[in-house]
Parts: structure tokens; sequence; C-alpha cells
């Protein structure tokens, strides 16, 4: 498949180089530099959405293995392989990243890239600085193409590579000469090293972007996912709508039979009652009348000189039960803490109380009370 769009960045091998770009469009090289100004070269205030970007980092700095794990199926030979490699290097493993390719026959070898994982974060740390969150990140020594036999030598990024069936190198590697030795040696040019990465950016042979370093795939807007994801919704919605409406219909009922027993018992005593909400206090008028219920005078009495006994300042000066049985009385005394103290003793015995406080001619404080059961 070939990439609409492409940007392949080459960075350099020192720190003082800079990074070769090539900007691709239908397969195309149409424009390319040096530095990290692409986009004012190309005219562009950002790449297009659909623009494939390889990065390709120093050829020194990735170690290139061909391991073969014939007896093995290709996922297997693939994981070997890769532990093979880190075994090989010199750093623990742990400080390494080793990605091979994807290679599904077990009869070819397994190619695995080893690159240090310190190195891998500076790569992408610089890409993500630049405005660029590659694609793929491919050693510079496979963007040349794989030679039928020998070896074959192209410049990347500035730097002499070499690259057989199953080895790549620098070609100024102390190696190279002992490695090559009599095999022939086909040089190429730069239009052909171009073609040849236009090619893997458009299918990477191998991507350094794998594990942890994978890259992030950003989903696209499902918009049927979404319509039933809203229609699922609306059903829970609609679902609790109904269940609280029977809940509110099962709670109306219970409440009405409740009702309807209420005013049947009370119609024994109260012929003609109607109101559920009038049961109460005509009942309570009633006892009142007869002086009995929860309305007694006896009851809020006593309870009201009890709890009189906790201060012995305070004194009643005036008592009274009001025609609905409501027991009235008037305390007096030299502070109103005193008064406080009765107060708290009547709704500890559990009566409900109303007071105001106000100061009598003789300088004592007066608290008008109310007491009912």
């Amino acid at each position: 498949m070939t990439a609409r769009e492409g940007l392949i960045v080459t960075l350099p091998e020192t720190a003082e180089g800079q990074p070769l770009w090539m900007r691709v469009v239908d397969g195309t090289m149409v424009q390319g530099g040096s530095g990290t100004h692409w986009l004012d070269a190309c005219g562009l205030s950002a790449l297009p959405d659909d623009c494939s970007v390889m990065l390709v980092p120093p050829a020194g700095l990735t170690a290139l293995h061909w391991i073969s794990n014939a007896d093995m199926t290709a996922r297997q030979g693939r994981a070997a392989a890769r532990l093979a490699a880190l075994s090989d290097s010199i750093d623990p493993p742990e400080m390494l990243l080793a990605a091979a390719n994807e290679n599904d026959d077990p009869a070819r070898p397994h190619i695995v890239a080893v690159a240090a994982r310190a190195d891998m974060q500076h790569w992408l740390l610089w890409a993500q600085h630049n405005g660029l969150d590659p694609d793929a990140v491919v050693p510079a020594a496979l963007l040349l193409p794989e030679p039928d036999q020998g070896y074959v030598m192209g410049t990347v990024g500035g730097s002499s590579l070499l690259r057989g069936r199953e080895a790549a190198l620098p070609a100024d590697a102390p190696i190279a000469e002992m490695l090559v030795a009599d095999a022939p040696v086909a040089t190429l040019s730069a239009d052909a090293v171009n073609r040849a990465a236009i090619a893997m950016l458009a299918e990477p042979s191998l991507n350094l972007r794998q594990g942890d370093f994978a890259k992030r795939a950003r989903r696209p807007l499902d918009r049927q996912q979404l319509v039933r994801i809203a229609v699922w919704v609306g059903f829970i919605a609609l679902a609790a709508l109904l269940i609280s409406l029977v809940q509110i219909i099962r709670y109306n009922s219970a409440a009405s039979t409740l009702d309807s027993n209420s005013l049947g018992l009370a119609s024994t005593v109260l012929p003609g009652a109607s109101d559920p909400e009038r049961i109460e206090a005509d009942l309570d008028a009633r006892l009142a009348e007869r002086g009995a219920g929860a309305y007694t005078f006896t009851g809020p009495v006593a309870g009201l000189f009890t709890a009189m006994q906790r201060a012995e300042s305070v004194s009643l000066t005036k008592l009274s039960r009001s025609a609905d049985g409501m027991l009235t009385a008037t305390l007096a005394s030299a502070q109103a803490a005193d008064i406080n103290t009765v107060l708290i003793a009547l709704q500890e015995a559990g009566f409900k109380i109303t007071a105001t406080s106000s100061q009598g001619t003789d300088g004592r404080v007066l608290a008008d009370i109310t007491v009912k059961p």
C-alpha cells in the first residue's frame, strides 16, 4: 500500500548534525531538505491528518541481528529471536528494546533490531518536540533493499551503509571489510535509496515502535456506535422512569388503602369523618372535651412539676389549659439558664414544648410555654 502523503526524517549521527527530511506525495519525493523547518519549506501550517511519518534513527545506535528458528512456529521463533538478540547484547536486557520483523515464514531468519530504551525515548521526545508522532521508526540500514547476492552500499542520512541478505552495518565498521571479503558490492544511487525509503514508508519491514513504545491508535468516531449508545441510554432512562412510576402508583395505592382504613376506624368514634388529615385533630379535640387522651391535663402538669425540680429557683406564675387541651404555663426565674434547664428536662421526658421569653416588671426572666405530650 502506498501512502498518499508522507514525511521521512533521518536523524543525524552527531548532536551537531541536522536531520534530513523528505516529503512524499503519491509515492514520489516532491521536496527535501535539512533541519526541522519542513512545514515552512513546504508552505504548510500542519501536516495532513493522513500523512504517514517515518523516523530513521542513526545507524550506529541500532544493532541488527538475523536469527533463524526453523524448528519453531513463526510466532515462537519471533519471540525466541528477540531473547537471543538481547542475550548477545552487552547491556542488561531491561535497558534494551528488541523489536522483530513480522516474518511469517519459519524457514527465513527473523530480523531483530536492538536499541537502548533511553535512545528510543530520546528519539520520540525529539519528534514530539518538533510536532511529530512517527508511525514507524525504522533502522537506517533496512532502508537499503535486500540484495539477491553479495552486498549493496548506499548513503542514508549522510552515513554510508552496507546491507547483505543476513547482515547490515555501517560501511566504515571495523568488521565490514572482513564480513564482505570477496563478495560483490553494488553501489546504489541516491535515487535508488530514496525509492527504497519511500517503499519502506508505505510498508516498513521492521518497526521499532513495539511494546510500550507502540503508537497509540486514535480510534475514529463511530457514528453508528454513538447512535447505539444513545439508544441504550434512552432505554435505560425509560426503564428507570417506568420503575419510578410503578413505585409511585404502588405508594399512592397503599396510602389510599391506609386512609380508607383510618376513616373506617375513626367513623366508629367520629360519625361522618371524611378527611383523613383531620382525624387526629378531631380525635384529640374529642378527648380534650372529655379531659382524657393525649391532651389530658394531669400528664403534662406532672411532667412540668418534675422538670421544675431540677431548678429550684424557677417558679410557676401562671398555669392554664386551653380549649383544645393544650397546657399553658408561665415560668419565672432570675436567670434564663435555670428556665432552660426546665425546658430541656421536659424535652428529655418526651414532651413537645414551645417557649417565648420576656422581661418581668420585677426584673426576672419570664417564659410563656406550652406543653404537649
